[in-house]
């Protein structure tokens, strides 16, 4: 009988280790605290079409083109023409010279964001949208001389507000004022 007991008694203590076992992984399961705002994220399959693909991937030309355009802006670098130009739209700037600014663009151009299509449409804006006191300080204090050239261009600026130019067509142009 002794036997039958010590059986027994070591089916409860199976048991209880088990038992024990499972309420651990429970309570160090996933959790979820109210008020938190969690919510259950499952896997989703994510298919991608072609035409995702081809939204979001340069193609060939583009990124000639851009290289181009980088190609372009470096030889202007070397021979001052970048400083100069930025001398232009500092002086712009300074005087608050929307038309001698607008020549200046390249249209499309995005100003604050948004997508501005050509020069009737900019000078619409008016010079209240882009000589903010601000931007004219940040592009004033510009050292011209220390511009550094990227895929994206020259920027004027150090964060925002900055305007942003590169070579459209082999001629330096703004192409963006934020």
């Amino acid at each position: 009988m002794k036997k039958r007991e010590e059986q027994i008694l070591k089916k409860w203590k199976f048991l209880l280790i088990v038992g024990a076992m499972v309420l651990g992984c429970v309570g160090c399961g996933e959790q979820k605290q109210e008020g938190t705002g969690a919510v259950d994220v499952k896997p989703v399959d994510v298919v991608q079409t072609d035409e995702t693909e081809t939204e979001s991937a340069p193609t060939e030309s583009e990124t000639e083109e851009k290289n181009d355009s980088y190609e372009d802006l470096e030889e202007k670098g070397a021979e001052g023409e970048t400083a100069v130009f930025a001398e232009q739209i500092q002086a712009a700037m300074a005087e608050k010279d929307l038309d001698a600014l607008a020549k200046l663009c390249a249209y499309p151009l995005a100003v604050n964001g948004e997508a501005v299509e050509n020069e009737e449409a900019f000078m619409a804006l008016g010079a209240d949208t882009i000589f903010t006191e601000e931007r004219c300080a940040v592009i004033a204090a510009v050292d011209v001389s220390a511009m550094e050239e990227t895929m994206a261009g020259v920027i004027m600026g150090d964060a925002t507000p900055n305007i942003i130019f590169k070579s459209v067509d082999g001629e330096l142009k703004i192409t963006g004022i934020n």
